[in-house]
This record gives structure tokens, C-alpha cells and sequence, in this order.
């Protein structure tokens, strides 16, 4: 990502409309919870935690004497920090690292050295069926909030149908933990937690609830109130946010690739994208329609040459085994002329 922003700064295509570098994300209001502050290094709005006027300006607001001036873990973390016993408890809330984290032996190894596994979601997850404490919420057609879509754009969304067996919200879960704490969190409703976060985050202070929904979505940075601020459709139009308005290049320095092939080992195992699920099907792996496709329960494709040195035909079980953590993955193998 920062190669091709490079490039696009060197040939001109920031700055302006119809230009630009868009990663497309993994799935809706991923933007969304990068601008919540669900980052490791960072507030809300993009807020640094690093910047000692950032964690004063937090800390009043949150009722705190101070908060901490180091930056927090990364999940790609978690097996070390857990293994040393750096991080001794996790509250997972909608992911399913047990399905979908890589190197999924050291994960669960890691989740093996918790001392508390709370998982809050709407499915019975791999991760949830670890789980010391298993909260269940409701899920996106089970209330209202505000997604960010990848062009930064706020969008609200509204309850559809009423949660069944009296199930709460994650905000009204969250909200009540705190409160038991010691640290009372008493909100009526999602608008009011959406106030509070505007007054925090200059970009977002004029994305009010009202402006939202009169114009259907609102692209920050949108700081003003009145109807004359209407979001911002492209950034740096007149200059970067650095300290001289000048962009910054990036440059990365050439790393060798970690998988070498020997006789033994001769292929390379690299996952894929599948047409009936979605990534590592912790979410599409739930709907029974899906799973009556061709593509269950799984399969290896295989360039065609490799195929017919190995005997291997259509529809054949096969058997791999990585090279310095043995894991055998038994799946239908499907030749593949790619």
C-alpha cells in the first residue's frame, strides 16, 4: 500500500477527484472501526496515542487521571504477548480468530495460555466454543448505528426487525459490564454515544445525526455543523496533512521471500478466494445455502503439470504437509491449469 501511494503522489493522482489509492476492505465498516480508535495506536478520529495532548484530552473526557502513553498489541501479537504472559485475558467481540487467523496452531496454543476467554457474537463460533464466557448480541438487522464506508463516508442504518429472546445490543452489553465495574457508561440510545464521540473528533463534528440522514451519507472530514459543510468528497486538495502541506514518500527495503522450495518441499501452499464463500467463511460458513455448493467442503487446486507428475486426479483426497510445522489438511483435489 504505501509502494502504490507513492506511486500515485509521483504521478499526481492525489489530491483531486476520480483519483486516488482505495484498498477495497474485507467487509463493510471495516473504515468504520479504524475510525472508532479500534487500533492499536490510536483514539478515536484518528487521535494518537502517542501525543500527550491526545491522552489528556481522552482522559478528561472518560472521568480518568491519565491514560497510558504506550501503544497496545496488535492480534497478530497475540500467541507471543500470551506466551510470555504479556496478555492474560481477551474480550472478542464478531471475529473468529480460531477460523480465521494464520498460523492457527500458535493461536490456539495462545488461547490455551488465557486466563479468560469472553467472546460476544451472534454465532457459535470455533473461537466462542473456547470461550470461558459467551455473551450473545444481536446482530446488523437487530439494530441501528452508523457504518463508514471506505470512501469515509458515514451512513446510517436502522433496526429491521426486533431481537428475539431479549437479546442486547453491543453497546448496551458494553455499556452495562462497565457499569458493574465501577466505571458507569448510561446511554439511551445510539445517538447519544455518537454526540459524544463528535465533540471528540474535530473531522467528525459536523456529522451530526440530522445531516446524515438528509443526505444520506456524509464524507469526513465534515467539521461544521451547518448545512453549508456537507462532508469532504476528496482529500488534500490543497495540501497534506504534514507539517510543511508537502506529501511523504514511503520506501521499503526489498525482504527475501520467507518460503524457499527444496526437494522436498517443492510447492508452494498459498490460500485463495473461493466463489461460493467469502474469505475463511466465519461468516458465510453459517448459511446452509452456501453450503450445498460445489466448492464443500473445501479444495487444493493444482497447476495441471504438478497434478499429472503426482498422479493426482479430479475429486482425489490429498494430503499436504507444510514445511517446518507438519499440519495435514485432507481436501478434494481439483486440477487447475493456472
Amino acid at each position: 500500500m504505501r509502494s502504490l501511494t507513492s506511486l500515485a503522489i509521483l504521478t499526481g493522482n492525489l489530491g483531486k477527484p476520480s483519483v486516488g489509492v482505495n484498498p477495497v476492505r474485507g467487509q463493510n465498516n471495516v473504515q468504520g472501526a479504524c475510525d472508532m480508535g479500534a487500533l492499536p495506536d490510536t483514539y478515536p478520529g484518528y487521535q494518537y496515542v502517542k501525543f500527550p495532548e491526545h491522552r489528556e484530552k481522552f482522559a478528561r473526557a472518560w472521568g480518568v487521571e491519565s491514560l497510558p502513553a504506550h501503544t497496545g498489541y496488535r492480534i497478530s501479537e497475540l500467541p507471543h504477548r500470551a506466551a510470555h504472559g504479556e496478555v492474560r485475558a481477551a474480550y472478542i467481540m464478531g471475529e473468529d480468530p480460531l477460523q480465521t487467523d494464520a498460523e492457527l496452531s500458535a493461536v490456539r496454543k495462545a488461547f490455551e495460555e488465557l486466563e479468560l476467554v469472553i467472546v460476544q457474537d451472534i454465532f457459535m463460533t470455533k473461537t466462542a466454543a473456547a470461550a470461558d464466557v459467551i455473551l450473545p448480541s444481536t446482530s446488523w438487522g437487530e439494530h441501528e448505528g452508523v457504518y463508514t464506508a471506505a470512501d469515509r463516508g458515514f451512513q446510517r442504518f436502522f433496526k429491521a426487525v426486533e431481537p428475539k429472546w431479549d437479546l442486547k445490543t453491543d453497546w448496551q452489553i458494553i455499556s452495562e459490564i462497565a457499569t458493574r465495574m465501577g466505571y458507569p457508561m448510561h446511554y439511551n440510545n445510539t445517538q447519544e454515544i455518537w454526540d459524544e464521540l463528535r465533540h471528540l473528533c474535530p473531522d467528525f463534528y459536523g456529522a451530526t445525526y440530522e445531516k446524515m440522514g438528509e443526505l444520506g451519507y456524509v464524507m469526513w472530514p465534515c467539521r461544521d455543523e451547518s448545512d453549508a459543510d456537507q462532508g469532504t468528497s476528496y482529500l488534500f486538495k490543497e495540501q497534506f496533512d504534514t507539517p510543511n502541506g508537502l506529501a511523504q514518500f514511503f520506501t521499503c527495503d526489498w525482504v527475501a521471500p520467507i518460503d524457499k522450495l527444496t526437494d522436498e518441499y517443492p510447492m508452494v501452499l498459498s490460500t485463495v478466494r473461493e466463489v461460493g464463500h467469502y474469505s475463511c467463511r466465519s461468516m458465510t460458513g453459517n448459511c446452509a445455502a452456501l453450503a450445498a455448493l460445489a466448492d464443500e467442503p473445501g479444495y487444493a487446486q493444482i497447476n495441471t503439470a504438478d497434478a499429472a507428475r503426482l498422479g493426482i486426479e479430479d475429486e482425489a483426497l490429498v494430503v499436504g504437509e507444510v514445511a517446518e510445522r507438519p499440519h495435514y489438511h485432507p481436501r478434494a483435489g481439483q486440477r487447475s491449469s493456472e
